[in-house]
């Protein structure tokens, strides 16, 4: 079981939900903690610009697995498919 505290930073490229997730003990999590969260979204949003491409061309496995290629190695923060289901 881990016990690890992350924060989510919610934001869409293209028609794409996604989320940004945060260790909570990053050394760099106060900091984007103190940023206004459009500046964390517009960061995010030209990482996965830069990271991916156009996240609407790809279907939602594709994606996944470039999301996969994108986190590999990562420690403290993630690039994640928002897929929540509304209640």
């Amino acid at each position: 079981m881990t016990t690890t505290n992350y924060t989510d930073y919610k934001f869409s490229v293209n028609g794409v939900k996604f989320i940004s997730r945060i260790n909570a003990n990053s050394p760099f999590a106060g900091s984007l903690a103190k940023l206004p969260s459009q500046v964390v979204i517009d960061m995010n949003v030209q990482a996965v610009t830069e990271l991916v491409g156009d996240a609407s061309k790809f279907t939602r496995d594709e994606l996944l697995e470039e999301l996969e290629r994108v986190n590999d190695g990562g420690t403290h923060a993630f690039i994640l498919l928002d897929e929540e289901v509304s209640a």
